[in-house]
């Protein structure tokens, strides 16, 4: 009666959340335009290495032919403007030596001097009004007691601005370069303003910055926003998130996040400004100096980004960023010209790869979202499928499982606990994966092996369903938010069926003499084990000439199955049930790893910012490719068993 009411609730809440995965695709696939983008301080070397062969429009206009459709621009500071020659950082006695008379004129306070080398500069009075707009909000918050202001002196033909209580030239944005963003926007790119956390008293609405970022949204049409560094504007000062998230929503810009870059203050900006569902997923890619011949692999991964992680927005760097923050420099034209066709074959790439006709500017997915009841349905499956793997493990587990469940679900959908619906979402999953795995008893033939095999992954699936239509959004599409527990899901169904599994087999054998071919079968499957634990994690080395497999792999099929299940978990599960169907006592152990197959499949999909169909596809890949290497590893079972171990026998006792 428990199996009867749970698949009944199960069912029912498949059949109720249809919508919402029709939905969810649809949004998914309504948003396949992309962006290939640049910084301005990666194509500025350009036009002064390559100025007697191309101008900087004709450099432009290639980088826009090739598919690059926008620049990303970060604000001005004194010490870019003295480096590029307009003006001079001067020291007072410096000042005094050149000029006796200055000794009694020249302020008893702390401060920066700067000399002034283009007298037609409009730097000049920008550097007033900003550092006067400055001090004035210094003084309103009573951080200064005096209202400063620049000064300015001239002696012979020397004009030389004062800035008081200025510690470094370097640190405090004045300005965006508005005569590159002219020439850049006049060439057809669009205009992203990329801003450092260096801005104090934004709290206040008629802060310099304020001005400017209208002026970009306004004349050029901006309406991305992205960040340098390891902050977001504002980050840690509310007041100032209040003020800056408040202009950011009255000027209509999206926010890019930087995968693989967690910038601090993020998550509170986009919930302050209620932008969790106004964000669009940047991927950058370095080439570096002397390194572009590997352009290549940073195609390839800019590709796989934009197929499985929602990432529309593609960042190019044809130079390394140093750690001082700067970017590397070409030495001499050749090697600008090199680093400049590289960058257009790889924009080129991109662009022929993924389609000249969806290069058209990336923004927002659609809102996603699903009323409260047909969450309610999907949770009141979820605990369900949680109930009846406890029934399966231990039946008197299924009640203090289902009142559990219940506890969490009207923690999360009633009292709208987020931790709560994910704490759901994770036993779910583990459970899925779990009851793949207990669902059968014995294996009578071959027709039951496979028919097990379709019944284990038709569970597995359910339960990924489920946690979908659990964690359902626009902000789980863009990892703003996302599922929790992966690690833990990796492991936990293993343990639990191993758990069970091997009380009887451990009982059984632990008595009874061990063989040859027991120690080659244990072997291996250590081998495999420890393969598999190695190769876990992102920094795993990868084998000679697999990188290569595995590109040909994604070439081929649009999008790899995964290592660990269709080499792995799939085919040595079927190996387990083949091996209990023949009843070997070995049996347990593989279907034993043979979970890590199913939690990988219910994996796949908790990585809600993969596209549906992608993981799907991807499923579909590990199952087949899993069901045929099943096979192959039966076959090589069969071969040890009936013709390797006897002849290794005969030989051993013929000692």
């Amino acid at each position: 009666m428990v199996k009867k009411i749970a698949w009944a609730l199960i069912v029912i809440a498949l059949l109720v959340s249809i919508p919402s995965i029709v939905d969810r695709v649809s949004v998914e696939q309504d948003n396949l335009e992309y962006e290939i983008t640049m910084a301005y301080d990666q194509y500025e070397q350009w036009p002064v290495m390559l100025n007697e062969m191309m101008s900087d429009r004709e450099i432009l206009a290639q980088l826009k032919d090739s598919g690059v459709s926008s620049m990303s621009f970060e604000p001005l500071t004194i010490w870019d403007l003295v480096n590029e020659g307009l003006f001079e950082r001067m020291s007072k006695p410096e000042i005094v030596h050149q000029h006796p008379e200055a000794r009694d004129e020249l302020p008893e306070h702390n401060g920066q001097y700067i000399r002034i080398l283009d007298d037609e500069s409009p730097y000049i009075e920008l550097i007033k009004d900003v550092y006067n707009n400055h001090y004035q909000l210094m003084f309103e918050d009573e951080i200064f007691i005096t209202q400063y202001q620049v000064e300015e002196f001239e002696y012979g033909e020397d004009r030389i601005l004062f800035l008081p209580y200025e510690v470094s030239l370097a640190s405090m944005p004045i300005s965006f370069d508005f005569e590159a963003i002219e020439t850049v926007h006049n060439a057809g790119l669009d205009i992203i303003p990329r801003l450092p956390n260096r801005f104090r008293t934004i709290q206040h609405e008629n802060h310099y910055l304020y001005e400017q970022l209208e002026r970009l949204a306004v004349e050029y049409g901006s309406n991305k926003m992205l960040f340098s560094g390891e902050d977001v504007v504002g980050a840690g000062e509310p007041a100032q998130l209040k003020t800056f998230t408040e202009f950011l929503n009255d000027l209509n810009f999206d926010i890019v996040t930087i995968d693989f870059v967690n910038q601090r203050g993020m998550n509170s900006l986009l919930r302050i400004a209620d932008k969790e569902n106004d964000v669009i997923r940047l991927f950058s890619m370095t080439l570096g100096k002397g390194n572009e011949p590997d352009y290549q692999v940073e195609l390839e991964k800019g590709v796989r980004g934009y197929k499985e992680r929602n990432i529309r927005m593609l960042f190019v760097n044809p130079l390394a960023r140093l750690s001082t923050g700067a970017v590397q420099t070409y030495d001499h034209p050749g090697q600008a010209q090199e680093g400049f066709d590289y960058t257009l074959e790889m924009v080129e790439g991109f662009t022929k790869q993924l389609g000249e006709e969806r290069n058209a500017g990336a923004s927002t997915y659609a809102p996603l979202s699903q009323s409260a009841i047909v969450t309610l349905f999907v949770t009141l499956g979820a605990v369900a499928l949680i109930t009846l793997t406890a029934y399966q493990v231990w039946p008197i587990l299924a009640w203090p499982a289902a009142l559990g469940g219940l506890a969490l679900m009207a923690a999360g959908v009633v009292l709208n606990m987020d931790i709560a619906l994910k704490a759901l979402a994770l036993l779910t999953a583990i459970a899925a994966a779990a009851y793949a795995g207990l669902h059968f008893k014995t294996i009578k033939n071959w027709k039951h092996l496979l028919a097990t095999y379709a019944i284990s992954a038709g569970i597995a699936l359910i339960g990924a369903w489920l946690v979908v239509g659990m964690l359902y959004g626009t902000e789980f599409l863009v990892k703003v938010d996302e599922f929790r527990g992966v690690k833990v899901l990796s492991a936990a169904p293993a343990a639990i069926v191993g758990l069970l599994l091997f009380y009887t087999f451990i009982r059984k054998t632990l008595n009874e003499p061990v063989r040859y071919w027991h120690l080659m079968v244990i072997g291996i499957v250590g081998a495999i084990l420890a393969f598999y634990v190695t190769r876990t994690g992102n920094a795993a080395t990868a084998l000679p000439y697999e990188l290569e497999f595995r590109q040909w792999l994604e070439n081929l099929l649009y999008v790899r199955p995964r290592t660990t299940e269709f080499l792995i978990g799939f085919p040595l599960f079927i190996l387990g049930l083949y091996m209990m169907m023949v009843k070997n006592k070995l049996a347990p152990i593989f279907i034993t790893i043979g979970m890590l197959g199913f939690a990988s499949i219910v994996g796949t999909f908790t990585h809600l910012h993969t596209p549906l169909l992608v993981s799907g596809l991807r499923s579909l890949y590990g199952l087949l490719f899993g069901l045929g290497f099943g096979l192959l590893y039966i076959v090589i079972f069969r071969v040890i068993t009936d013709y390797v171990y006897p002849q290794v026998e005969k030989r051993w006792m013929n000692r």
